[in-house]
């Protein structure tokens, strides 16, 4: 499944900063490699996290993740991607799903 541009967190503070602070996160998908959890402190608004396995598959979907709280992919999670609340929903994202984006 296609889901267009894709911001991938490759820096040490781009990774530490991450969506934090931001008062909308519309339309902003946030891509962590190498992350197996991530947490929303310091966040001001719920955001969809989205687990995904080496090649890609989500393996698991937090969605309308509220701030201050953390969140685990459990098995087989190889990166997150973080993504404004609905958008796991829109796109009618399952587990097994593999995802395609371009990188903006």
């Amino acid at each position: 499944m296609d889901i267009g541009g894709v911001d991938v967190a490759r820096t040490p503070w781009k990774r530490l900063v991450g969506l934090m602070g931001r008062r909308s996160v519309a339309g902003v998908q946030l891509l962590f490699p190498r992350c197996t959890s991530i947490h929303t402190c310091f966040m001001r608004v719920p955001i969809d996290v989205i687990f995904l396995d080496r090649s890609s598959k989500v393996v698991r979907i937090a969605p309308d993740v509220r701030p201050w709280r953390l969140v685990f992919g459990g098995a087989g999670a190889e990166s997150v991607l973080e993504a404004t609340t609905g958008f796991a929903a829109e796109r009618q994202l399952a587990v097994g799903d593999k995802l395609v984006w371009r990188c903006d």
